[in-house]
């Protein structure tokens, strides 16, 4: 299951979550630094880098590039490197060092050593927010999960097209989706993972995740939250309910947590809906 780290693994690199087939971690490297003038190793797992400051990239004998916010660096593993000082800040980025199982199943390594694709606009603020949300004393760990695995899934679609699927994966996609959307209505309050649900299903929690929301529009994590939230509304419509009983026995860690959520999700918090006497429908 999706773990929170805070564990340093050298001078300049930090491990921050490990998620479902992969390490979401962050970079910075000082101007000063020696691996500015030293070759630089990738690591035994490929990464995939979304930069925050401009930095100058090559391998091999392919001629150095700047790469900025606007990509998304991918590199297979056992890459050797050359790094370029550009920005005055160094190198900062978030990276996403990918285990073998999900690699092969994304197509992650072609043998080019280094490459690059645009990198969305979402994908940059998805990633931005999962490693935001972390530090919160209340982090939804499949949410930050679920926004990675959606981000390396949009960079290796980029990569490579994925094939489109037949008519019976398309109809076993759809048993496997209403399979969870059963065990998430059965128990909303349970807190699931993403290897949890797709070892229910025997799906890998990538395919899992990106089959879920193409077939409801939902990410899970959200799919969950509203259940929990909608079916809590006719209690907080009642006049004089314990807020803070209704967050706890719909799943949420407190008062404001629960709060934040609603408001998220209604456009108000509970005491704003609880005035303008919505109708139970």
């Amino acid at each position: 299951m999706p773990q929170l780290l805070d564990r340093r693994t050298g001078p300049y690199a930090r491990h921050l979550l490990a998620g479902s087939g992969y390490v979401l971690g962050g970079f910075d490297c000082p101007p000063d630094a020696a691996r500015w003038h030293e070759p630089n190793w990738i690591g035994e797992r490929p990464h995939v880098v979304l930069p925050s400051t401009a930095v100058r990239i090559g391998a091999g004998t392919a001629p150095d590039e700047v790469r900025t916010v606007n990509e998304v660096v991918v590199y297979d593993r056992d890459t050797t490197y050359r790094r370029g000082l550009v920005s005055a800040e160094g190198d900062r980025c978030t990276f996403v060092a990918v285990g073998d199982e999900l690699a092969d199943a994304l197509g992650l390594e072609t043998g080019a050593g280094v490459r690059h694709v645009p990198c969305a606009s979402e994908s940059y603020l998805r990633v931005h927010r999962a490693r935001a949300a972390l530090r919160r004393s209340d982090p939804d760990l499949l949410a930050a999960d679920e926004a990675v695995l959606a981000v390396l899934g949009h960079t290796a679609r980029r990569l490579r097209p994925l094939r489109r699927a037949g008519r019976a994966d398309r109809a076993a996609a759809a048993v496997a989706v209403d399979a969870v959307k059963g065990l998430l209505a059965g128990d909303p309050t349970r807190v699931w993972t993403l290897a949890e649900l797709g070892a229910a299903v025997h799906y890998s929690p990538y395919f899992l995740a990106r089959t879920f929301h193409r077939h409801t529009g939902y990410p899970i994590a959200r799919y969950r939250r509203l259940l929990c939230l909608r079916q809590s509304l006719p209690r907080v419509l009642r006049t004089g309910a314990d807020l803070s009983r209704i967050a706890a026995e719909h799943g949420f860690s407190s008062h404001s947590h629960y709060t934040r959520a609603f408001r998220a999700a209604f456009g108000c918090t509970p005491s704003q809906a609880r005035g303008a006497q919505v109708p139970i429908t």
